[in-house]
């Protein structure tokens, strides 16, 4: 389904009925990504997938897509579909979009979720990194997304997963270089949510890691992990991209973590 939103065109699925659930995908991901938890949860639940401002089928806003703008898309969605509360539940860059919408709406919340994310705010050496990506963006975004996504796995994977790597790459390729850009720009601003994560909310949260991911400091993430209140941590045991590396489990940790809580 398409609607528009600021004058620009989101694209968004809803399917299923029961309490609703938001699923929010990555930088250079769109909802695609999240089928084989749709599957396992639209029994019993309602699940909500869009396509984030310049990624998939929506198209971009602006130069910079903040994850506060981004996090009013998914508001402004509820709102249009006239849903009072979700869980929701991001992956990655996602994640940072949940948290900020746990920041700005937090009565919409009826559960928050982070899949290979965290709260923290980027450091020096990341906003670094970040400012390289960009100026290689600028030169040849093509090479760029090449060499990206192969290091969003687990590096005994990326051989493994070589033809599904292939087909995210050409998934990505059809972004534009620009909102490539806008979204790096996001995640450089975005703020440090640790506090807001690890304080006792009055909704139930989820964190989901990958023991290998290759983009996150583990012995930070388990530090933090520990003083985090009413949270439920899991590890499971490959990279970045659970939803591929641990396709078989990871959807049923989500759908354990509902009904336990009977979100």
């Amino acid at each position: 389904m398409r609607y528009n939103y600021k004058k620009t065109d989101i694209d968004y699925r809803d399917r299923g009925e029961g309490k609703t659930v938001v699923l929010i995908h990555g930088f250079l991901e769109n909802q695609d990504m999240w089928n084989d938890v749709v599957q396992n949860l639209k029994e019993d639940h309602r699940v909500i997938t869009l396509d984030l401002l310049g990624h998939g089928k929506s198209d971009g806003l602006c130069d910079i897509h903040t994850m506060e703008q981004q996090a009013m898309l998914v508001k402004n969605l509820l709102d249009r579909e006239k849903i009072m509360k979700a869980t929701v539940i991001g992956h990655s860059m996602g994640g940072y979009i949940s948290l900020a919408f746990a920041e700005m709406f937090p009565e919409k919340l009826a559960g928050l979720g982070l899949l290979n994310s965290h709260p923290f705010a980027d450091n020096d050496e990341k906003q670094e990194a970040r400012e390289r990506a960009i100026k290689t963006v600028k030169r040849n975004y093509e090479a760029y997304v090449k060499a990206a996504i192969p290091s969003f796995f687990a590096p005994d994977n990326r051989e493994k997963y070589k033809t599904i790597i292939e087909k995210l790459v050409g998934e990505a390729l059809k972004m534009s270089p620009d909102n490539i850009i806008a979204a790096l720009k996001g995640m450089k601003l975005r703020k440090d949510r640790s506090e807001l994560f690890c304080s006792r909310q009055n909704y139930p949260k989820l964190w989901i890691i990958g023991k290998k991911d290759p983009l996150i400091d583990l012995e930070k993430i388990r530090e933090l992990a520990m003083h985090c209140k009413g949270t439920d941590y899991i590890e499971l045991s490959e990279g970045h991209m659970s939803y591929i590396e641990n396709q078989k489990e990871m959807p049923s940790v989500i759908k354990r973590f509902l009904q336990r809580n009977d979100l």
